[in-house]
């Protein structure tokens, strides 16, 4: 605020908009993992804006983008709302938020956009010349969220394997194992799921092959679910005979075997 005071002198200066991402340190006395932590990673944004509409627009603004990103790309279901005057962040004069449904039907707020109205312009002494030539405050907003999203995320879609991923945000979005006997097969499978692997990617498509013979199957496949990882293929040597691959979905488990024709569009899809 006290920056603002040496940026903003008319209402040419305006809107202003900061953003920033931030480690954030908080004395918790009770901790708990992704959701209250005593450091965590914090985005959070700043505006001054001439009118009171200009502001309310944006604090309401930006908490549609946050809800889009997690429903969009998180696949988490929120509910928006306004908090209470009891609840709302002090200071402020409207306090809107997105709260995260969990499996077990609680909510976990999971981030917030507050309209604050003139008050910190008033308390920080921030004036701008308006277009009658008057002085005024700015109007406020300020936005957040953090790596709580995580822990709405792992809340949300995790079970008792380990993390379930969106495709939006897996880093691997298709892992593909082969089960062989020996090393003519193992040259086999891989000259077959080159072109499914090339073809994956060209459809931007994030594809790991594991041919790797320092760990069993039955290790990878556990250690992909853990990780989360959306979807499973697998080919072994009846596959091979008979053109087709297992696929697994990580977030149903359910399993089917599908011809190679046509795979990729299917996983896809």
């Amino acid at each position: 605020w006290n920056t603002y005071k040496n940026w903003i002198n008319s209402y040419r200066d305006l809107p202003i908009l900061c953003n920033q991402w931030a480690n954030v340190f908080r004395w918790e006395m009770r901790t708990r993992l992704f959701l209250r932590t005593a450091e965590f990673l914090w985005q959070e944004g700043h505006t001054a804006h001439a009118t009171r509409e200009e502001a309310e627009e944006e604090a309401v603004k930006m908490l549609n983008v946050y809800a889009e990103f997690a429903e969009k790309y998180m696949a988490v279901p929120v509910v928006k709302s306004v908090k209470s005057a009891n609840e709302r962040f002090a200071g402020a004069l409207n306090t809107y938020t997105i709260e995260a449904m969990m499996q077990d039907g609680k909510a976990l707020q999971s981030g917030t956009s507050h309209f604050l109205g003139q008050n910190f312009a008033k308390a920080f002494d921030v004036q701008f010349v308006n277009k009658e030539n008057k002085l005024e405050y700015v109007w406020a907003t300020s936005w957040g969220v953090s790596t709580r999203l995580m822990g709405a995320l792992i809340m949300t879609h995790s079970d008792d394997n380990g993390l379930v991923l969106p495709p939006h945000l897996a880093p691997i979005q298709v892992v593909i194992v082969p089960i062989y006997k020996n090393a003519e097969m193992l040259a086999k499978i891989d000259e077959k799921v080159a072109g499914i692997v090339a073809k994956l990617k060209s459809m931007g498509i994030s594809v790991k092959y594991d041919n790797a013979d320092n760990k069993r199957p039955g290790f990878k496949f556990a250690d992909y679910e853990v990780k989360g990882v959306p979807v499973r293929l697998v080919m072994g040597g009846r596959d091979l005979e008979n053109n087709t691959m297992e696929i697994m979905r990580r977030d149903t488990l359910e399993k089917e075997t599908r011809s190679c024709e046509g795979i990729e569009e299917y996983v896809k899809d």
